[in-house]
């Protein structure tokens, strides 16, 4: 699977970094490099990278998002229970706030979604600890604007 074809977000696509800490770190770390460059970082502490993409503006949690699906639809990443969780919650957030931008990769994004989604044994995450993904699937998909979700 490979993503779409967009630019790295550029300084200024970054917004007001001033508006929350965690999105200026995100900036000062992975700010301006490819998902193959960022790769590494999200696959170190993804946790952390969710949270400095989660207030990010759209278009940036569209384009590192696949950090997250470079890793998740590898081999590598059985029992992965956080990173994948991490994801669908990101996605699901982002859909919420950003609908058209994450919509604008969807072709793309969707079926990482669904893979991920079918895989909650795969990534050993226990429905007790991180929820069903898929309700968190089915939240994403409500929320997206060709299914006439509001993003809101």
């Amino acid at each position: 699977m490979t993503g779409p074809t967009l630019a790295v977000p550029s300084r200024e696509e970054w917004g007001d970094l001033g508006v929350d800490l965690e999105v200026e770190h995100g900036y000062k770390l992975f700010g301006g490099k490819t998902v193959d460059e960022a790769l590494p970082l999200f696959v170190e502490n993804p946790l952390e990278r969710s949270a400095e993409l989660h207030f990010a503006p759209g278009r940036v949690i569209a384009y590192y998002c696949f950090c997250y699906v470079s890793h998740l639809l590898s081999p590598a990443s059985a029992g992965e229970a956080d990173m994948a969780s991490t994801f669908l919650q990101l996605v699901r957030s982002a859909m919420h706030r950003s609908p058209h931008e994450i919509e604008a990769v969807w072709e793309h994004l969707g079926p990482a979604v669904a893979s991920v989604t079918e895989g909650q044994t795969f990534y050993e995450a226990d429905e007790q600890i991180y929820g069903s993904f898929d309700a968190l699937r089915r939240d994403i998909e409500s929320a997206r604007p060709s299914r006439g979700g509001t993003g809101v």
